[in-house]
């Protein structure tokens, strides 16, 4: 298992620098920057989402899962309205960062109460993991490194789409 620490390293040592990459690569808060536009067209077969969305988006994960789940903080969260965000993504990208730097004071937190409350705006069936006893603050660490790690490849490849349009013309 992957102690809190260790993730908390991964997190902020890894994939924070790929996620700022990404963003940066498509323009960053800049005027007609690539950050808001989405690789398929609004109402495609097959939606996606923007940079500034996804990080905003992560950004609710580690609310949900880190300061909710695991901190026992109360958390309102409107998981849907997550990919509609068209703000800033200089704010996001700090905010995801200080978010990560609490993850393992908030597994204290869980460690210290002996149990962890419900995450905030999940789509992830908690009862599942609760019925196998496999939900602990290590799964919930656990999951909170393989949502970041699986966006932040959906963002990379959300920039790789965006930047190759413009290599076509």
């Amino acid at each position: 298992m992957v102690s809190v620490d260790a993730a908390r390293r991964i997190l902020a040592d890894e994939l924070m620098p790929a996620i700022r990459a990404a963003v940066a690569d498509l323009g960053g808060d800049g005027p007609d920057t690539l950050v808001h536009h989405r690789p398929t067209a609004e109402g495609s077969e097959w939606p996606t989402n923007t940079a500034a969305a996804l990080v905003h988006h992560l950004c609710g994960v580690l609310t949900s899962w880190g300061a909710a789940c695991l901190g026992g903080e109360d958390i309102v969260r409107h998981r849907e309205a997550e990919f509609d965000f068209a703000g800033p993504t200089a704010p996001e990208l700090d905010r995801l960062e200080a978010l990560i730097d609490r993850l393992p004071g908030w597994a204290a937190a869980a460690a210290g109460r002996g149990d962890l409350a419900e995450p905030a705006g999940t789509t992830v069936d908690v009862d599942v993991a609760r019925r196998a006893g496999t939900f602990t603050p290590d799964w919930v660490v656990g999951h909170i490194l393989h949502e970041v790690a699986t966006h932040t490849g959906q963002l990379q490849l959300t920039r790789d789409v965006l930047l190759s349009r413009g290599r076509a013309r």
